[in-house]
């Protein structure tokens, strides 16, 4: 067998090679026909045998010393390749590698939701409890205002009611003379002439008027003569033996007194009645006795 008949044998292992890398299959060609030149390698001397799993971009591993005649065949097993980068294979993936990924993914969402949910409920949980004190601030300052505004009417009331009785008190002197010269001035009334009456009755519209503003003003006289004796509105300057009145009864007013609203201004100046005839004590105190 010539050389010619050995490549041609040679050359379906090349073109099986070619999908890989054509151009080492052409180089690793080159360079087993120069060997066989070299060493008039013939079908008789020698056999060769490729692996599954050769590397031809590694052809000098598949050279061999040529053996003798009737040798047994040497068998050409490629050299362990030289570590080269990892060559990743895309796998199609698996339904289950899929629905385990998925599940992952849901079981890392819910997680995600659940942690949100549970900063939501302590935003809501703080929330509540700032809305919760301030409506008891709220409360609380309603509470105060609406003393506050109690006390200020209740204060403004005293400071105008203190205010009505100190002006008050300073014209009742004056009325208090105005009723003596109307005592005296109608007890001569009778002895003057027809003008005198004319300025007698002058007199008593003045009086009419002033005890009338008193009564716009809240300032009321305390009966005296005809009612009980009251410690708390009548003081008793004197005691008079008469059948005229009850015992214990006011029989004459020596000096009006005043009251404003539940406030005694002055307490109304009486004489009070003995009667004989109605000794029993009807559990009153008696009054102090300044007669002769």
């Amino acid at each position: 067998m010539n050389e010619n008949e050995e490549i041609k044998d040679l050359e379906p292992l090349s073109e099986s090679m070619l999908d890989a890398d054509s151009e080492s299959v052409d180089d690793f060609i080159r360079q087993l026909e120069e060997k066989e030149k070299d060493l008039h390698i013939t079908l008789e001397t020698t056999v060769i045998e490729i692996e599954e799993g050769f590397d031809d971009g590694n052809p000098s591993v598949f050279f061999v010393e040529p053996q003798p005649a009737g040798a047994e065949p040497v068998t050409v097993k490629p050299a362990s390749p030289e570590p080269t980068a990892a060559v990743q294979v895309r796998e199609e993936p698996d339904e289950t590698d899929e629905a385990d990924d998925e599940i992952a993914e849901l079981e890392e969402r819910i997680g995600d939701l659940e942690d949100f949910n549970s900063a939501l409920k302590e935003n809501v949980r703080r929330l509540e409890a700032e809305r919760a004190e301030l409506l008891e601030n709220s409360l609380r300052r309603n509470k105060d205002f609406e003393a506050y505004k109690a006390r200020n009417e209740r204060d403004r009331s005293d400071h105008l009611r203190n205010q009505t009785v100190s002006l008050v008190e300073k014209f009742l002197p004056v009325l208090d003379n105005l009723e003596r010269a109307l005592d005296s001035a109608n007890q001569l009334s009778d002895e003057q002439g027809p003008e005198f009456g004319h300025f007698f009755e002058g007199i008593q519209m003045v009086n009419e008027q002033f005890n009338a503003a008193l009564s716009e003003l809240g300032v009321e006289p305390i009966p005296a003569t005809g009612n009980e004796f009251d410690p708390h509105l009548h003081e008793a300057v004197a005691t008079v033996e008469t059948e005229e009145f009850a015992n214990n009864f006011v029989c004459e007013e020596m000096l009006r007194g005043f009251r404003f609203g539940d406030r005694i201004m002055r307490h109304a100046m009486v004489k009070v009645a003995v009667n004989s005839n109605h000794p029993e004590d009807d559990g009153r105190p008696e009054p102090e006795n300044d007669s002769p």
